[in-house]
């Protein structure tokens, strides 16, 4: 009886630990100020000035979702973040496609999209 009792709580054991853990949405209301908008869109608007058009692709984020293990976002441009306050733990600003997103880093969630204007 101790033999099976132990497979059965080694099982249990194994199975909870299989389960992948989910997280709930970030409710913490952290937007992109109108400030910061105005920044981010007028450096990129700048930027692309200086060079030759291209085609922006489709947008790709929104305010909720969650960046999938595939995605590659990128930091912003070193010029552009020194110009942003600074962001508290655990949020980021990001590039995503032509999308730029403020994502929590602990939970992986897009809190906030301005699309359209990286390239």
């Amino acid at each position: 009886m101790q033999r099976r009792e132990f497979l059965v709580l080694a099982g249990l054991l194994v199975a909870g630990c299989a389960t992948k853990k989910v997280s709930p949405p970030d409710t913490s209301g952290l937007r992109f100020s109108e400030a910061e908008r105005k920044m981010i869109v007028d450096y990129y608007s700048a930027a692309r000035a200086l060079m030759p058009a291209t085609t922006i692709p489709a947008q790709r984020a929104k305010a909720g979702d969650v960046l999938d293990s595939g995605q590659r976002p990128n930091k912003l441009p070193i010029d552009l973040a020194k110009l942003l306050p600074d962001l508290p733990d655990p949020y980021t600003r990001l590039t995503l496609g032509a999308d730029v997103v403020l994502v929590n880093r602990n939970s992986h969630t897009i809190l906030d999209v301005i699309p359209q204007v990286a390239f």
